[in-house]
C-alpha cells in the first residue's frame, strides 16, 4: 500500500484541483455544495494516507495523534466558518484547509518539532480567521484613519531596523519573549489599510472621477517608498519588492491608467539593478540563478539541490519519506515546492500551482464584484500580495527568477507567514460580506440590490462575477 500510495494522492490532489475550477460552470447551490463535499472527501483522503505511509516507513504512532488533531482542525474551521458565515466562500475555505493538509504532510515527513509548531500556529490563526470577517463589519471605525495604519507600521520597520535579528544575511526577525517572528509580514496588512484609505479618502479626490488629487497621490507615493526603503536597508529585498508590486496594482486599480504599471515596472527593474550593485547577496543568488553548477558547492548548492530534487521527482514522485529533500538547507521554509515536488511528484506540485491559482482568481472576483472603492483595494492588495508571493517563491524555487527568501503561504514552515496569510484571506471573506451588506455602496446603490436575490439577471452576474459562487 506504501508503495502505491504516491499514485493515489497525486489523483486525489489532481480530483481536488479541477473542482476548484469546474465549480464555476455551476450555478445552483446544491450542486456545488455536492462539489465542495466531494473536495472535503479527497482532502481527508490525502491528508490520512499521506501520514498513514509516514507512520509506516518512519514508524513513528504518534503521528497518528497529530494527524487526528489536524482532521479535527480542518473540519471545526469548515464547519464553524459555514455557520458563522453562510455568505463566505467556502472554495476559499477548502482550498485554506487543502493547502495546509499539503504543508503539514510534508512538514511531519521533514520535522515532528516543525510539524507541531505549525499545527499550534494554525489553531491559532484559524481562531483569529473566524472573528476577522465579524470585525471587518466594524471596518468604518478605522476606514478614516488610515494614517494611524501607514504609521504603525513604518514605526514596526524602524524597530526591525535597529534591533533586528540578521536571518540568511537580512535583517528581518525580532524575538520578543522568546518568540521570533518577521514583522514584515504584519505590516503587510497595516500597509494595505493604509494605501486604500490614501488613495480614496472623500476630502482628497474628485467626486466624479473618484481619482485622488495630486498632493495625497505625491503623500502616498512617499510613505510607500518610505516602507521600500527601510525593508531595502534591511535587506530585505524580497518583502521590499512584494509592498512596491503592491503599492503599484492598488494605485493601478484606483487610477486606472496603464502610465502606473509602466512607470512602476521601469521603476522596479532599475531598483533591481541597484540592489544588484549594492549587495552581496544579491550578487550571490544572481550568479546562482544563472548557473547554479558553476559554484555548486557555495552559492549554487541550494539551488542545484532544489533542481535535483524537482527533476528526481518525475510526475508522482519517489512516495514520501523514500527521498532526500532534507539535503536542501532551509527546505520547509524557501524551498517546500522542491520537496513536494520529490516526494509527492510534479503532478502535486502542478495542483499546489492550481489551487494558489484558484484562490488568486478568486480574489480577484471579489474585488471586482465590490462596489466601495476602499473596500475594493483592500481586496486588490490583499489578492496581488498573496498572488506575488507565490510567483516568487516558486519561480526562486524552479529557476525561474533569482531566489528572493520568500515563503510558500500556506505551505511552507513559518508562523507569522501561516497566521498574516489566514487574517488576509478572513479579511478578504470579510470585504464580499460586508460589502454585500452596506446599503451605500457607492454610486449604482439604486442600480442593484444586495438584499434582493430576485433582483439579479445575466447582466448582473457579469458585472459581479463572484456572486453566486461560495
Amino acid at each position: 500500500m506504501a508503495g502505491l500510495s504516491k499514485y493515489f494522492i497525486a489523483i486525489f490532489i489532481v480530483f481536488y484541483t479541477f473542482h476548484c475550477f469546474a465549480v464555476f460552470s455551476y450555478r445552483n447551490d446544491e450542486e456545488r455544495r455536492v462539489f465542495y463535499l466531494f473536495q472535503n472527501v479527497l482532502m481527508v483522503l490525502t491528508h490520512v494516507l499521506g501520514f498513514y505511509v509516514l507512520c509506516v516507513r518512519k514508524e513513528d504512532s504518534s503521528l497518528i495523534f497529530l494527524c487526528v488533531f489536524e482532521e479535527i482542525l480542518f473540519f471545526g474551521f469548515i464547519i464553524l466558518f459555514r455557520v458563522i458565515y453562510p455568505e463566505a466562500s467556502r472554495l476559499v475555505t477548502n482550498n485554506i484547509c487543502m493547502l495546509m493538509a499539503i504543508g503539514f504532510i510534508m512538514l511531519a515527513r521533514l520535522s515532528y518539532t516543525r510539524a507541531i509548531r505549525q499545527f499550534v500556529v494554525a489553531v491559532i490563526a484559524m481562531a483569529a480567521a473566524l472573528i476577522i470577517p465579524w470585525l471587518m463589519q466594524k471596518i468604518y471605525l478605522v476606514r478614516y484613519r488610515y494614517w494611524i495604519a501607514g504609521i504603525a507600521g513604518l514605526a514596526v520597520l524602524l524597530f526591525m531596523m535597529t534591533i533586528g535579528t540578521v536571518t540568511n544575511g537580512s535583517k528581518i526577525t525580532l524575538t520578543i519573549a522568546g518568540v521570533t517572528f518577521l514583522p514584515s509580514e504584519f505590516v503587510k496588512l497595516l500597509f494595505i489599510f493604509f494605501v486604500a484609505g490614501m488613495l480614496t479618502d472623500e476630502e482628497h479626490t474628485d467626486p466624479n472621477t473618484g481619482r485622488v488629487d495630486t498632493p495625497q497621490l505625491l503623500a502616498s507615493m512617499m510613505i510607500a517608498m518610505a516602507h521600500v526603503g527601510i525593508l531595502a536597508m534591511c535587506k530585505d529585498l524580497g518583502s521590499a519588492l512584494i509592498f512596491f508590486v503592491v503599492y503599484m496594482f492598488m494605485l493601478y486599480a484606483a487610477m486606472r491608467m496603464p502610465i502606473v504599471l509602466i512607470g512602476g515596472t521601469a521603476g522596479m527593474a532599475a531598483a533591481s539593478v541597484v540592489g544588484y550593485r549594492l549587495f552581496a547577496h544579491v550578487r550571490n543568488r544572481v550568479r546562482a540563478w544563472r548557473d547554479p553548477f558553476a559554484d555548486i558547492e557555495s552559492s549554487g548548492y541550494q539551488m542545484a539541490q532544489s533542481l535535483f530534487a524537482i527533476g528526481t521527482g518525475s510526475w508522482f514522485g519517489l512516495g514520501l519519506a523514500a527521498g532526500s529533500p532534507q539535503s536542501i538547507p532551509t527546505v520547509s521554509k524557501d524551498f517546500m515546492f522542491a520537496a513536494i515536488s520529490e516526494e509527492m511528484g510534479g503532478l502535486t506540485a502542478l495542483c499546489v500551482i492550481l489551487i494558489s491559482l484558484s484562490n488568486f482568481l478568486m480574489f480577484m472576483n471579489i474585488s471586482m464584484s465590490i462596489r466601495d472603492m476602499y473596500l475594493r483595494l483592500m481586496a486588490v492588495g490583499l489578492a496581488v500580495n498573496y498572488g506575488f508571493q507565490v510567483i516568487l517563491t516558486i519561480g526562486g524555487v524552479t529557476k525561474f527568477i533569482p531566489l528572493t527568501g520568500v515563503t510558500l503561504p500556506l505551505v511552507s514552515y513559518g508562523g507569522s507567514s501561516v497566521l498574516v496569510t489566514l487574517i488576509g484571506f478572513a479579511v478578504i471573506q470579510g470585504l464580499y460580506i460586508t460589502a454585500g451588506n452596506m446599503e451605500d455602496v457607492g454610486p449604482y446603490e439604486d442600480e442593484y440590490d444586495y438584499h434582493d436575490e430576485d433582483a439579479y439577471d445575466e447582466e448582473d452576474e457579469h458585472r459581479h462575477p463572484y456572486r453566486g459562487y461560495r
